[in-house]
């Protein structure tokens, strides 16, 4: 079982799907309102229950993004799968690109997360919940509610029907771990930083294009194979 292990980890397409998905999660996580929802749980209680409280969440959602695209993919080939999901990328773009243009130049993404966080929390403004209150389920039950139906959701639903499903939960598991730990780790060091909302944005819609574009090739490379075995037969 490790060599098989060590051998699908020296696969180039399997490393290539994994980094894919550790990027597409990575930037559609961080800053949103779930990492912010870690950051400020983290600032009440004990930081190793709110990594593994929200981490299990995040992990969870891994797995049901799992299913789902395991069985959309099901219902459709795999060429329209990429095609699909190089619209949906880019559907994502076009939002970030909206977001950004439409952003206070001033805005500060710390501040705005924050607040979005804190309606998300089963808190009144992030306070500190009574000793009696399971910590590790409050963080499960927050960060897994907060997630539900999130553009980072749907994007790993798109990648899991369009791409195969082992390397696509490494990448995603990874991703999530690394982004909840820094957000439990972050909350002293962005106390008192501003983060430009209008860069984050622009961040994001750039790299929502480049994974459309990277589905979109994979797509056409589909079809084009696809007619090749046609016209074969």
């Amino acid at each position: 079982m490790a060599l098989s292990l060590l051998g699908l980890l020296a696969n180039h397409a399997f490393l290539q799907t994994c980094f894919q998905s550790f990027c597409l999660v990575a930037i559609a996580e961080l800053f949103d309102k779930t990492w912010f929802v870690a950051l400020l749980m983290a600032m009440n209680h004990p930081k190793n229950i709110v990594l593994w409280g929200c981490y299990s969440a995040l992990a969870l959602h891994t797995v049901l993004a799992a299913v789902f695209g395991f069985a959309v993919s099901l219902l459709m080939p795999l060429a329209y799968l990429h095609l699909l999901a190089a619209s949906l990328y880019g559907s994502f773009a076009v939002l970030y690109a909206r977001d950004y243009y439409y952003a206070d130049p001033a805005g500060d993404m710390i501040e705005a997360g924050k607040e979005e966080a804190g309606e998300a929390l089963p808190i009144e403004g992030g306070k500190k919940q009574s000793d009696r209150t399971p910590i590790f389920s409050t963080c499960f039950m927050a960060m897994f509610i907060a997630e539900w139906g999130d553009r980072t959701q749907v994007a790993m639903i798109g990648q899991h029907a369009s791409q195969p499903l082992v390397p696509v939960c490494i990448g995603s598991l990874v991703a999530f771990f690394l982004l909840t730990a820094s957000a439990v780790l972050a909350g002293s060091l962005l106390a008192d930083q501003r983060i430009s909302e209008r860069c984050v944005y622009l961040v994001s819609a750039l790299s929502f294009t480049v994974f459309a574009i990277l589905a979109l090739r994979d797509g056409l490379a589909s079809l084009d194979r696809g007619m090749g075995h046609s016209s074969l037969r």
